[in-house]
């Protein structure tokens, strides 16, 4: 029995892509994957489902010492004043998580392609108040 879990628990020998084969992803859809995986790891229960993910910023630049960045503000909506305040977190702390560890990670899966850098902006948004207002709360660098 022990020889049979161990086997299930053992990391696949089979992959997608093969070493050094390139997704055919868009830089979008590998920037809201990896940022996805994020708010999957610091949510929990339904509040990750509920969150819509809006890209508004997607941007190659350079930094003023040369280095080459990507720039990315993303919108991350939710439909209830109470997943604002879950996905903010106290004082800001988990949006600030999600923020760093994404950014660990997307300069990670970059790196290969000539990044030095990751500028992301993360802001929560209420999709409907019953003011008609959205409001609105960000991590930035």
């Amino acid at each position: 029995i022990l020889q049979l879990l161990h086997s299930y628990a053992t990391p696949t020998k089979h992959f997608v892509l093969e070493p050094g084969q390139k997704t055919d992803m868009s830089m979008a859809e590998r920037v809201e994957e990896i940022i996805r995986e994020k708010l999957y790891r610091c949510l929990h229960r339904e509040v990750p489902h509920q969150i819509t993910q809006v890209n508004k910023v997607l941007k190659k630049g350079r930094l003023k010492d040369g280095r080459i960045c990507l720039r990315v503000d993303q919108d991350l909506v939710v439909k209830s004043r109470s997943h604002v305040r879950l996905v903010q977190g106290r004082n800001g702390m988990t949006l600030h998580r999600i923020k760093k560890s994404s950014k660990i990670e997307l300069l990670k899966a970059l790196k290969q392609e000539g990044y030095d850098a990751v500028i992301l902006n993360l802001n929560v948004k209420h999709s409907k108040s019953q003011h008609g207002e959205e409001l609105e709360s960000g991590v930035s660098d």
